[in-house]
Parts: structure tokens; sequence; C-alpha cells
């Protein structure tokens, strides 16, 4: 079974898209792939996560610093539809549960927790914030006869090479009546919108960033709602409902950007520039990070 990442790429010409079972096909640039059908975009860079701690090419603490005004919105509106929508104490995954926040705020609500984290650079962290969280990945990490009644991907799905095998391991993993809350960001946002001109221009700098291109691990995919959507339905899990939420807040931005070490700093500052200047009309524009939830039929 395929791992939540892996070490080597992944696409290749003629693979059949998740969402639509259409052909992907070569577009643009030597690593980027199209849906024929729905348009869904796939990247096939290779995915180094760390075993062992050390040697990463993000400052975690930096990182964790600019995402702090941010996360804390969303996770918070995350776990309040939560709440409306699985039982009191249900048992919650958090798979990619980085330094652990997600699941401290989860655990403060009455949620019975537990995560995966493959990272070794991030994974003591959540450990020393009290929850449990285990080395590895989904849905290797698991025992085949764990179930939960809510499982997470915060930001995550968008990293996993083959999706066609973690929907199938979340359906399977997930009790009867339980929920998937895919949280990721979304390529008809205003910001990825932007970013796809500019870089049809030749000027890829943004486009890069958005994929996190040359990083641990880049993103893989970039999805819509629909995309998931028909995605989760070959499945059985049926779309519940969606939430749009932020992408940027001015507060912490300086910290997110700077936190990939050895970045150009005309390039941060490029990217400072244009996100405050257009962060008035990014908020009454199409989201770029939507969170999907699924219900597995009960």
């Amino acid at each position: 079974m395929a791992d939540q990442h892996d070490s080597k790429t992944v696409a290749n010409p003629g693979r059949a898209c998740p969402a639509c079972a259409r052909t992907l096909a070569p577009w643009r640039h030597d690593w980027l792939f199209r849906c024929q059908g729905c348009g869904l975009l796939h990247a096939d860079f290779a995915v180094e996560i760390p075993d062992v701690a050390g040697g990463d090419l993000v400052d975690e603490t930096r990182r964790e610093a600019g995402l702090e005004a941010v996360r804390d919105r969303n996770n918070a509106r995350l776990l309040d539809t939560l709440k409306t929508l699985a039982r009191p104490g249900a048992r919650l995954l958090d798979v990619g549960a980085g330094p652990g926040f997600l699941l401290q705020h989860a655990a403060g609500l009455g949620f019975s927790v537990e995560g995966i984290e493959p990272d070794a650079n991030v994974i003591a962290a959540a450990r020393a914030r009290g929850v449990p969280v285990r080395h590895g990945y989904f849905p290797d990490a698991l025992d085949d006869a764990d179930r939960f009644d809510v499982i997470v991907f915060n930001d995550v799905f968008e990293h996993i090479p083959d999706i066609t095998t973690a929907f199938a391991a979340c359906a399977r993993h997930l009790n009867p009546g339980g929920v998937l809350c895919l949280n990721c960001p979304n390529r008809d946002g205003f910001f990825f919108k932007v970013a796809e001109v500019l870089d049809r221009l030749g000027l890829g700098g943004a486009y890069d960033r958005l994929w996190q291109r040359g990083l641990p691990s880049p993103h893989l995919w970039y999805f819509a709602p629909r995309d998931l959507a028909r995605a989760a339905a070959t499945v059985g899990l049926t779309a519940e409902r969606r939430l749009d939420l932020d992408t940027v807040q001015i507060k912490g931005l300086w910290s997110r950007i700077r936190c990939v070490r050895d970045e150009p700093l005309l390039r941060s500052m490029a990217a400072y520039g244009f996100a405050v200047a257009t962060y008035p009309v990014a908020r009454l524009a199409p989201a770029d990070a939507v969170a999907s939830f699924f219900r597995k039929p009960g």
C-alpha cells in the first residue's frame, strides 16, 4: 500500500486522474500534469521527508511563528464545524499532525485524539504538547483494526502521491457515519490564479512557491473542491459541507515567507509586497484554501 509520502517521483504521462479517470497529460512544465477532463493539476516532484531530525530546508520555528495567527483561526473554524458533524468524544485522527496544534486544540474540546507525522523534525514538538502522535506514514502507521469517527488532513492531502489509495484507506478506517475533513489549497483561488497568469508571462517565482517546489514535501496536487468530491464518491464518501478558510494574514507573514532557508531576500521582499498589496482584494475573491467535509454512510 502506498505511503502518505514517498521518496520518489510519482507522476507519469497517461496516468489516470483520481477524480474523473481521464488522462493526466503533460502541461506547460516538464514537472506538471493536467487532467484532460476536469483540469486537476498534478506535479511529479520528488518527496524527501526526513525520518531523522536535522538538515531540514525549512526553519520550523520561524514557520510556526509565521503561521500562528492564520493557523489558530482556521483550526478553530475546522473544529467548530467538526463538533456539529461528529458525536461528543469522537475519536479524531490528524494525518500529518505537524507540531500537534490541531490535536491539542481538539483535545481541549473533548475529542479523543491521535496523530500521525512522518517528519522527524516536528514530531518531538507534537509529543511535547502531550498529544499522542505515531511516527510514520498514513495508512501504514495504523493497525488494520484502527477505526476513527473523524479523520483530518489539514494542509496535508495535497502532499500525498497516491490519493486514490489514501481515499480508500480513509473509507476503511472511518467508523460508519464517520467524517473526513480535507483542508486543501484551491486551484480556483485568487492567489493561485494570479500566480498562473504570472507564470505564463515568464514570472514563475510565485507559482513555484505555491507548489512549494524544491522543498522536502512539495505540493503534488492542486484541487478544486469538486475534484475532491468526485474522488471521494468513488469510495462511497458523500459531500457534507465546505468551508472557505484564510490563507494569508499580514500578522506573521514575513516570518512565514522567510521560513525557507537560503530563500533570496529580494524574492521574499517581492512575495511580501505582492501579498500586502493584494490582501484587500484577495479577501473578496475565491478562497485559496477550502475545507471539504465528507461522510461515510452509517
